[in-house]
C-alpha cells in the first residue's frame, strides 16, 4: 500500500525542486554571462587606432600571402572549397606593430574586401588573425592578401605572417601553410 504525501508536504516537494531549478539556472546564466564577458575582452584587445594615435614609422614594410580559398580536385571543374587563416604573429619582445592594410583579393587581382577599417595596433607577442570561410568562394585559386605595417623603430624581430589552408574532401581532411614575402620595405 503507497502511503500518500499530505497536501503540505507536496508543496515543500515542490518548492525544492523549484528552488535546485532556479538555483541550476543562475548558475548556468552565471557561466553563459562570463564567456560573453572574456570575448568582449578579446575584442577590447583588438585595437583600432585614428590618426592622431598613430606614431610616425621608421619602418614599413608591404607582404604579399597566397590564400587557396579553392583547389581544383581531377579536373578543372571540380572544386574544393577551403576555409583560409591570415596569421600576423608580432615576435617582438618590445616593439607594437601597426597594420596599415589587410586587403583581400581575388585570382584575378582584383581587391575584394578590406579586413580592417582603421589602422591596428598589434602589441608584442600578439597575434591578430582573420578569417576566410570556406562559403566565401570569391577568391578562387589565386585568392592572396597583401599586408601594409610600420613599426616606431626599425624591427629586431620581423613579424610571422602566413595564411593557414584548412579543407576536406570526403573523410580526409588536409591543411597547409603559405608563407608571406615581403614585395615592398622601406
Amino acid at each position: 500500500m503507497k502511503k500518500q504525501l499530505e497536501p503540505k508536504h507536496k508543496r515543500m516537494v515542490f518548492i525544492m525542486w523549484g528552488c535546485l531549478i532556479l538555483l541550476f539556472c543562475l548558475f548556468s546564466c552565471n557561466k553563459l554571462v562570463n564567456l560573453g564577458n572574456e570575448e568582449v575582452e578579446k575584442s577590447l584587445n583588438q585595437l583600432e587606432l585614428d590618426d592622431e594615435y598613430i606614431p610616425n614609422f621608421k619602418f614599413e614594410e608591404h607582404r604579399y600571402i597566397s590564400a587557396y580559398s579553392n583547389l581544383y580536385y581531377k579536373t578543372s571543374e571540380i572544386h574544393i572549397f577551403c576555409t583560409v587563416i591570415l596569421s600576423i604573429r608580432n615576435t617582438s619582445l618590445t616593439e607594437d606593430l601597426y597594420l596599415r592594410d589587410v586587403d583581400y583579393y581575388d585570382t584575378y587581382g582584383v581587391k575584394l574586401e578590406s579586413l580592417i577599417k582603421k589602422t591596428n595596433k598589434v602589441r608584442p607577442l600578439e597575434t591578430r588573425e582573420f578569417i576566410i570561410d570556406f562559403k566565401d568562394q570569391k577568391g578562387g585559386s589565386g585568392a592572396n592578401f597583401i599586408v601594409s605595417y610600420g613599426a616606431k623603430n626599425e624591427l629586431r624581430d620581423l613579424p610571422i605572417i602566413e595564411s593557414i589552408t584548412i579543407g576536406h574532401y570526403g573523410n580526409n581532411g588536409f591543411t597547409f601553410t603559405s608563407n608571406s614575402q615581403v614585395i615592398q620595405s622601406q
